[in-house]
């Protein structure tokens, strides 16, 4: 038998508590959802039913997307 375990223990504050729940929970999900894919198409061979990713996720993703090159120019 294979157990896969993940724990996520947050305590948001301030603009956070809404950025969570809004933005990164959502993301975070969808990552789990897609890494849970992967470990069983590496148990089975084959993923049974796979994750969709919600119009909302796919949203975020595509903002994040368009961010991303900004925020990593302003650390630099």
């Amino acid at each position: 038998m294979t157990e896969l375990r993940h724990l996520l223990v947050i305590r948001p504050r301030g603009l956070a508590r809404l950025t969570a729940r809004l933005f990164w929970m959502p993301l975070h999900d969808a990552l789990l959802e897609d890494c849970l894919d992967r470990a069983e198409r590496q148990l089975t061979g084959a993923v049974a039913r796979p994750a969709r990713r919600s119009p909302y996720v796919r949203m975020l993703r595509r903002v994040a997307a368009v961010l991303a090159p900004k925020v990593r120019a302003r650390v630099r």
